[in-house]
């Protein structure tokens, strides 16, 4: 069987199902309850995505445990101090999703100083963006990284299959732990094999977002990823509206 996208014909069996027919957020399995993004390359793509499907069947809070940016499609909720649950909740009720934060700087929110398991009183889903990538489409983390909040469901981590082909120093955040764990040096080229390892070094996720496959050779590249770690992996161009779920 062959699918063509645009001016790609490829096949479908060997490498990945196409399931751009289902939600997003059924395919990863998103509970009620709070979900955490980690790594690069899309992460506030991918949870405004998720938020666009889940706010069609309950209450959505974006949120973060280190920063984001205010949302321009979701309203934004600023807080200078303690948040009141009872406050949320009316606007909740008024916007169905909102992005909630503490004030920082410029377009920026920090995290709300709250629990974040206690939004589960007033809301159905949790979405938090638990890492910062500095815009890189790939990061390694540090000992402290990623912040991720307690009873939490899912780990999702996204990555930047662009990554490709680039100097590590120049794709990777903390390209200098990416390094150690890895076995290279900052001026090599980054290769598929090396984030391959860095996902089983680092083994922070429930799934993998493999990310920008906007053509059929990174898509081929994505799916060597996938077949290389354990954990199913969702081949993407998030952008687009694509998804595909990896054969392995």
């Amino acid at each position: 069987m062959s699918v063509c996208l645009g001016t790609l014909t490829y096949s479908l069996k060997p490498l990945y199902k196409i399931l751009n027919h289902m939600k997003l957020s059924e395919i990863l399995k998103i509970k009620k309850g709070i979900t955490c993004v980690i790594g690069g390359g899309g992460k506030t793509t991918l949870i405004h995505t998720l938020a666009d499907e889940l706010k069609e069947k309950g209450k959505v809070v974006i949120t973060t445990t280190t920063h984001i940016l205010k949302s321009e499609r979701f309203h934004n909720v600023i807080t200078d101090g303690k948040c009141d649950l009872s406050y949320l909740g009316e606007i909740i009720s008024q916007h169905n999703c909102i992005c909630l934060g503490s004030r920082f700087e410029g377009d920026k929110l920090s995290a709300p100083l709250i629990e974040l398991y206690d939004l589960c009183s007033i809301c159905d889903y949790v979405l938090v963006e638990a890492d910062g990538s500095k815009h890189l489409p790939l990061k390694s983390h540090l000992a402290y990284e990623p912040i991720i909040p307690d009873k939490n469901n899912k780990t999702i981590l996204v990555l930047g299959i662009d990554a490709l082909d680039c100097r590590v120093k120049d794709v990777v955040h903390r390209y200098e732990k990416f390094c150690e764990l890895v076995g290279c040096d900052e001026n090599d080229t980054l290769i598929s094999d090396m984030i391959s390892a860095l996902l089983r070094a680092e083994n922070l996720h429930d799934t993998v977002v493999i990310n920008k496959c906007d053509t059929d050779e990174l898509k081929k590249s994505a799916q060597f990823i996938s077949s290389k770690i354990d954990e199913e992996c969702i081949i993407s161009s998030l952008l687009k509206g694509e998804w595909y779920v990896s054969s392995n």
